[in-house]
């Protein structure tokens, strides 16, 4: 029989007999401080031991060298281990972009960090998941994509046979409220920033505090401006060209997206006039970037940081203009997906021009707008009987 003893945070085996009366023990260490795989070992070591396939007790004998040829021989004495198997699953995922791949290998490096990146993958259980995935300290939105690539993760698993079942099903999605609402600016919110950046930028000139033009950020209103009118993301915007504005016709063309393809968005005219006033003040340039950083040379030119980008913003909208909390930079791409529904545009078109993958993510828009489609229903005279017609 075998046990096992724990020292250090790490586990050894511990193998115990009697010779003549005598107790004898032999014990090795197992290289783990992950519970489950070193019971996992023990079970199979005892089967060995039983069937008179080692001897532990043998001076002759040594667990890492037993171990080291075993695997040379690919028969390992335990299943398949986990850091092996996300390998594989990360190079035969082909259908996926390459940010959504990237994606996948922090979630499962996360993971491996917290159960062990040798765990054999048939020890793992709902409970393992569970943990993992449904800690306090994440956000709903966040245990609900946790709990969804690493489910694919596991039907690959289930796909290859390396598992019969997967862990993940046992386990029910948290319920996400949807709280965009909190996060959507209007037009008028939009203007009270911009003066509330205008204010702050003149007050902290006249004391000195901002000497130069890459102190006063003059990028800040057609960048923001930009964001709002067009919906595009915050990379797509750092990375955006002069070569992919055309000002004559009124368009943008999005090259690098996250879903890999391209889409063209109309330039409204409030945002037309911001962006010929910027590239008037940049020296009317027909390429390169349309925001670099302060620190680009003719030599070496340099995106903005996004970082950057959204602190800024967080600053002048909430601490400044004293909006909401919860507005944020990335709020601004939802500002424009119901702005773009009270104007007119149907979901197919808001679809396209924020480049969603599917209506099913448009549609979440469609109920913060339902009071303007009342009013507009009330105004066309098709409900009055609420004014007690």
């Amino acid at each position: 029989m075998a046990s096992l003893r724990k020292r250090k945070n790490y586990y050894s085996i511990v193998f115990a007999t009697r010779v003549d009366g005598e107790l004898i023990q032999r014990t090795y260490a197992l290289g783990t401080k992950y519970k489950k795989i070193a019971e996992q070992k023990k079970l199979q070591y005892e089967k060995l031991y039983d069937a008179g396939e080692i001897n532990p007790f043998d001076d002759d004998w040594n667990l890492q060298e037993y171990e080291k040829m075993q695997e040379l021989k690919g028969t390992s004495v335990v299943s398949p281990i986990l850091n092996e198997l996300q390998k594989k699953f990360l190079r035969e995922k082909t259908n996926v972009t390459a940010p959504t791949k990237r994606h996948y290998k922090y979630l499962l490096k996360m993971f491996m960090e917290d159960v062990g990146y040798t765990m054999p993958v048939t020890r793992i259980d709902a409970d393992d998941i569970r943990a993992f995935c449904l800690r306090d300290d994440l956000a709903n939105a966040s245990k609900k994509n946790y709990l969804k690539h690493l489910k694919t993760f596991f039907n690959w698993l289930v796909e290859e046979e390396y598992i019969e079942t997967n862990p993940c099903d046992k386990i029910a999605l948290p319920r996400v409220r949807d709280n965009l609402v909190d996060k959507i600016i209007e037009e008028d919110d939009l203007d009270i920033i911009f003066k509330k950046f205008r204010d702050y930028q003149l007050k902290h000139k006249k004391s000195g505090a901002i000497q130069s033009s890459d102190q006063m950020q003059l990028w800040f209103k057609p960048l923001i401006t930009l964001a709002f009118y067009t919906g595009m993301r915050r990379k797509e915007i750092i990375q955006l060209r002069w070569e992919h504005i055309n000002l004559k016709e009124g368009f943008i063309r999005v090259t690098d997206t996250k879903n890999g393809s391209e889409r063209t968005i109309p330039i409204f005219e409030t945002l037309y006039w911001r962006l010929i006033a910027w590239r008037k003040l940049m020296g009317n340039p027909k390429k390169g970037l349309v925001f670099p950083s302060p620190r680009s040379t003719p030599d070496r030119e340099i995106a903005m940081t996004g970082d950057n980008v959204s602190k800024r913003f967080k600053f002048y909208a909430t601490e400044e203009a004293g909006l909401k909390d919860t507005i944020n930079f990335h709020g601004l791409r939802h500002s424009c997906a119901t702005f773009l529904l009270r104007i007119g545009f149907n979901v197919i078109e808001v679809k396209n021009m924020l480049g969603h993958k599917s209506l099913e993510v448009t549609n979440r828009y469609v109920h913060l707008v339902a009071k303007d489609l009342m009013r507009t229903a009330n105004r066309n005279g098709k409900m009055n009987y609420l004014n007690g017609a």
